[in-house]
C-alpha cells in the first residue's frame, strides 16, 4: 500500500503548482491509492482558474509539475488525473454515483 508520505507530497506540488498561477483557485485537491500497486488518482478541483483553459492541458501541466517535484524520489504512476472546474466536478460525481448505485 502507498504510504501517507508521498499522498501528502503528491497533495503538496498540486498546492505548490498552484502557486505558479495567481488567477487559480483551488477547492479540493484529492490523492489516493488506486488500489493497484503504487497507482494513484489525483483529481483537482479549481474554484476559479480553470475556465478558460482546457481540461486536457491543465491537466498535463499538473502532472508534469508532480513528475518533476517528485524527481526521482519515488516511482509512482497516475493513470487519474483530473483537473475540473466545480461544474464539472459536480457532474463528475453524478456519474460516478449513478454507476455504484
Amino acid at each position: 500500500m502507498l504510504q501517507r508520505e508521498l499522498i501528502e507530497k503528491i497533495k503538496k506540488s498540486v498546492y505548490d503548482w498552484a502557486k505558479q498561477y495567481p488567477h487559480v483557485e483551488l477547492s479540493l485537491v484529492e490523492v489516493y491509492p488506486s488500489g493497484i500497486g503504487d497507482n494513484v488518482h489525483v483529481i483537482v478541483v479549481a474554484k476559479k482558474g480553470f475556465e478558460n483553459w482546457r481540461k486536457i492541458e491543465r491537466q498535463n501541466d499538473i502532472a508534469d509539475f508532480i513528475g518533476k517535484q517528485l524527481g526521482d524520489y519515488i516511482v509512482v504512476k497516475i493513470p487519474i488525473l483530473h483537473a475540473f472546474t466545480e461544474e464539472q466536478y459536480e457532474k463528475y460525481e453524478i456519474s460516478r454515483e449513478g454507476a455504484f448505485a
